[in-house]
């Protein structure tokens, strides 16, 4: 199927028909005997038999626990599956509250490359930490004074932003499906339910076990080769897991619900198959705007406990984030987040805020890198606020690739792994065997 395929048929269908087309939860089907006709089949039919099991097992899960929020969500989830109706049980997950945290169910849409609409199945299983999750709740309670100051044209901020919602520090224990193929998740901002996000917000999940071992085993070798020795030393774990936490904030800041030509509609919407990089790209300059803000702001904000407001700090931040960059374009362009940070590298470079020594390390210009990142935050935001798919295009087209002198930078790091890959030992102890 083609995408102009796709798309007459679905301006030929009512406005009910239209949205089942590009939800989340169907698969697309031809039509028997048909060209160019289709069918949305609900992933409750289309896996019925899966997902019955799968039911099954979660009111099993929720027969033995004494948690209530954890109860509702496991019978509710078990419901969604079978009624493909997932708002109940999205709510109720972002009322969980149980010292075993879960993830399951269809979720990211990182695989649909053609529209970006269709979410694919993922399972997580973590414990919280409840010590490190309090410490970060402190910057989540600034997001209002982060929108309300974004580097983009005021009308196009949120004057309300909804509900505070959770950061919740966890270290996992089990993950599959979507969450357990390539590059292992870091963390993760859900659900994806603009409904739900409207009223509640979203939460945002912290693997910080996860970025430990990627920050070891990855990233440090990475920055020993890339950056020249003085800036080696600005490299911190604490600074790779603060932006992070930030970049999962920032998923919830900036524009949601827009307007195009009179429509009401979403930048995931408008954008289509680019709209995965460009949040990407989006969350993660956006956050270190926001870092830089209330490090400015820190004692005023009250923050002096969770961000240092020296000068320092903002330096190890930034290199931090450089080391981090060649981490993540080595993921390649096929990944939403490969691709959305070779936009900011590029942006970068360009802009001279990153700069290449003849010996063919990195070092960073400190006033161009904060200003960068303001121009570059202002141009992503107003792609989404406005829907802009021919600038989302332009922009992904002219940046989102990796030039030679770049590629020349990987030939070094050919003998560091690209990633790190979880093994689960507890759960395979746990687990039945068969």
């Amino acid at each position: 199927m083609t995408k102009e395929q796709f798309e007459k048929w679905v301006g030929s269908l009512l406005e009910k028909e239209q949205a089942e087309a590009k939800g989340f939860f169907t698969v697309i089907r031809r039509k028997p005997g048909s060209s160019d006709q289709f069918i949305a089949v609900p992933y409750s039919q289309e896996y019925k038999d899966d997902l019955t099991r799968a039911a099954a097992l979660l009111r099993e899960a929720a027969g033995a626990t004494g948690n209530e929020s954890l109860r509702k969500f496991l019978n509710t989830r078990a419901d969604a599956f079978l009624s493909n109706d997932y708002y109940e049980s999205d709510m109720a997950w972002m009322d969980l509250n149980s010292p075993v945290d879960l993830t399951i169910g269809p979720y990211e849409t990182y695989n649909d490359e053609i529209f970006g609409y269709k979410a694919a199945f993922e399972a997580y299983v973590n414990l919280r930490d409840e010590e490190e999750s309090n410490k970060f709740a402190v910057l989540a309670r600034h997001l209002q004074e982060i929108e309300d100051n974004l580097p983009i044209d005021a009308q196009y901020r949120n004057p309300k932003l909804g509900a505070a919602a959770p950061t919740v520090i966890v270290d996992q224990i089990f993950s599959s499906g979507d969450g357990a193929h390539g590059i292992a998740t870091a963390a993760y901002n859900l659900p994806n339910d603009e409904r739900v996000v409207n009223q509640k917000g979203s939460k945002r999940i912290m693997l910080r076990n996860i970025q430990e071992a990627k920050f070891r085993n990855v990233l440090l070798p990475i920055a020993r080769r890339m950056l020249t020795r003085d800036a080696m030393v600005d490299v911190n774990f604490e600074s790779f897991f603060t932006h992070i936490v930030a970049h999962e904030l920032m998923h919830g800041l900036g524009p949601h619900q827009i307007k195009v030509d009179g429509r009401d509609t979403t930048p995931r919407q408008e954008l289509k198959e680019l709209y995965s990089a460009i949040e990407e790209a989006k969350a993660d300059i956006t956050g270190l705007f926001a870092l830089q803000y209330m490090m400015e702001h820190a004692k005023s904000l009250n923050l002096t406990k969770v961000l240092p407001s020296d000068d320092a700090a903002q330096r190890q931040l930034y290199t931090t984030y450089l080391a981090s960059m060649f981490r993540s374009l080595r993921f390649g362009l096929n990944d939403a987040h490969g691709k959305g940070m070779a936009i900011q590298f590029n942006f970068l470079i360009d802009h001279r805020a990153i700069i290449q020594n003849s010996d063919g390390t990195y070092q960073l210009d400190g006033a161009k890198f904060t200003q960068g990142v303001r121009d570059l935050d202002h141009d992503l935001l107003t792609i989404e606020a406005q829907g802009d798919y021919g600038a989302a295009k332009k922009l992904q087209n002219e940046l989102g690739v990796i030039r030679p002198s770049l590629q020349k930078s990987f030939d070094r790091l050919k003998d560091i792994p690209t990633d790190i890959e979880p093994v689960p030992v507890t759960a395979d102890e746990l687990a039945p065997k068969h």
